[in-house]
């Protein structure tokens, strides 16, 4: 099947998925290979204002917290990484530079990704700034 075909029959099916349930209002689909070339990004429902639009920025909150420990526990059973890894070893140093100071004193390089992931890195919730 052309990946034309195939994101045809996708979008085929989420539409009439959406239309179905007459409690959805607003229902996002992005799927996307590097690999294959294939990118389908589609939104569907009668929305709030209208059609929602695919492009808008969709905030996961809790539900993103979920997705990215079950990508982490995964790349863990790869041993691709460990849960006691500092996150020094995966982000950019400019980002680590003073990302914890507490009294003076810099605690950003004893972050591993466990604290993360159990919400006890002492990194503040910067979630709702986003919206400015």
């Amino acid at each position: 099947m052309s990946q034309s075909a195939l994101a045809s029959e996708i979008e085929s099916l989420f539409r009439s998925r959406v239309r179905g349930d007459k409690n959805v209002k607003n229902a996002y689909l992005l799927v996307h290979s590097n690999k294959t070339g294939f990118h389908l990004n589609i939104a569907a429902g009668s929305g709030e204002d209208g059609e929602p639009d695919p492009r808008q920025p969709v905030y996961m909150a809790s539900v993103g917290k979920l997705f990215t420990s079950v990508i982490i526990s995964i790349l863990q059973e790869q041993d691709a990484l460990s849960f006691n890894d500092p996150i020094r070893l995966y982000l950019d140093p400019e980002l680590m530079n003073g990302l914890h100071v507490y009294k003076k004193k810099d605690f950003s390089d004893e972050i591993q990704i466990r604290h993360l992931l159990n919400q006890t890195s002492g990194l503040p919730d910067n979630f709702f700034p986003l919206f400015d």
